[in-house]
């Protein structure tokens, strides 16, 4: 009840001072071996606003699922006697950021943005259907409480600068570390809107009280010709075990309203692994986007998840839906 009051506060504050009220919401329909089903994904609300030609503010609130596994319900003995998979949705604050720009570049207070993966997400355009492979396999949190610098230092190379707690925007500081997160991009940043190539570099180090974890990711991408590529390479190494990501995707434009596009990752959680045990797992997906005009997005795919161990692949199809306003 408190977010839904602060929200409509900022929505009255944002009526009053000229700012800018959107929102974008996530659906799907899953059929799966052992499920069919509508499912809601997510739903953001955001409103930002110009205070002056050098400070501008954003917030954005997100409903979503609680993502705390499942719920066990009691008898009147207090005995378990069934347990289901946690539906429900919560709302809570994503973002919160201030930006103040200065003839030395931008800085970035609050609860902030990370700049590990967001050219990476565009590069693969499709958020709503899935997510980028750094956020999907947890190597990088979306946003964190801090401050970054950003700066555009030749032509179209630049740098952003980030030191966070490290806990991600869900969960307080619990210790004395703190993330440091540097990127260096050369090339075009928004590869769904504009034509070019990008290149880049992330690395982010953070201290603990035994040895310091620490990720690295390299990443391009191309759009043209109604073709978009993307590619990443990232690794991981947290609490003594490295893990590592390859990611490619593809799109082509079809018509003005049509796409088709395919993504494969292979994602290793352990390579230092030397025992019989395989962990290794690849994830497909491929599919068709179709543009509906009023900012509404329909995309059929299917999934397909594999698993160099013993276990039996996993075949999903999906239709994915987007509203944005």
């Amino acid at each position: 009840m408190k977010y839904l009051i602060i929200l409509l506060t900022y929505i009255s504050i944002s009526i009053a001072a000229d700012g800018k009220i959107g929102g974008v919401t996530y659906f799907n329909y899953t059929n799966a071996e052992e499920k069919s089903a509508f499912n809601f994904q997510r739903q953001y609300f955001s409103y930002g606003v110009n205070v002056s030609d050098d400070v501008s503010f954003k917030v954005v609130f997100d409903v979503g699922p609680t993502n705390k596994g499942d719920v066990v319900y009691l008898n009147n003995e207090g005995v378990p006697e069934n347990i289901s998979e946690d539906t429900r949705l919560v709302a809570f604050l994503k973002k919160a950021q201030i930006d103040y720009r200065t003839s030395y570049g931008k800085i970035s207070m609050g609860l902030i943005g990370m700049n590990t993966y967001n050219i990476q997400e565009k590069n693969w355009g499709y958020r709503f259907i899935e997510k980028s492979a750094m956020d999907k396999y947890k190597f990088s949190s979306t946003a964190d409480l801090g401050v970054g610098f950003s700066r555009t230092l030749v032509n179209q190379l630049k740098m952003s600068l980030q030191v966070v707690n490290g806990e991600g925007y869900k969960n307080p500081q619990s210790d004395k570390y703190h993330k440091i997160a540097f990127n260096s991009t050369y090339g075009e940043h928004n590869l769904v809107k504009n034509s070019g190539f990008n290149a880049g570099v992330v690395y982010t180090t953070e201290q603990t009280d035994d040895k310091p974890n620490s990720m690295a990711s390299l990443f391009g991408g191309f759009a043209g010709m109604g073709l978009r590529l993307g590619g990443q390479f990232n690794m991981l190494k947290k609490d003594g075990i490295e893990s590592q990501i390859i990611s490619v995707s593809s799109n082509y434009s079809m018509t003005d309203k049509l796409d088709a596009f395919v993504r494969y990752d292979m994602f290793d959680p352990n390579t230092d692994r030397i025992d019989e045990e395989k962990d290794n797992s690849t994830y497909l997906i491929a599919g068709i986007q179709l543009s509906c005009g009023n900012g509404l997005l329909v995309a059929p795919n299917i999934r397909m998840e594999s698993y160099e161990d013993d276990s039996d692949s996993a075949t999903e199809y999906k239709i994915n839906f987007q509203f944005k306003f």
